[in-house]
């Protein structure tokens, strides 16, 4: 499934992110790790409930609105793709 090769990849980029960068908090280290993916998607999150840099009890969800984000975006990508190959 598309979606959960986009999470994995978010994940395993995590992963790398948290060894990196031992000192943030769990919170800032999935913000950033997604800023660094994805940003055009950080301003969709930024003072909202959502916003886990800032507060690590708004994890879950982050992490609900980041699987939703990524499947929307990967959706956007194949659309993209498919009408490309149609011209």
């Amino acid at each position: 499934m598309v979606v959960a090769d986009q999470v994995s990849r978010y994940l395993d980029f995590l992963d790398e992110y948290l060894r990196q960068h031992p000192d943030e908090r769990e919170g800032q280290a999935h913000y950033n790790a997604l800023r660094t993916l994805w940003p055009h998607l950080q301003h969709e999150i930024a003072g909202t409930e959502r916003d886990c840099f800032s507060l690590d009890r708004n994890l879950p969800a982050f992490l609900a609105w980041v699987e939703e984000a990524l499947a929307a975006d990967q959706r956007v990508a194949e659309d993209e793709a498919a009408d490309a190959v149609q011209t």
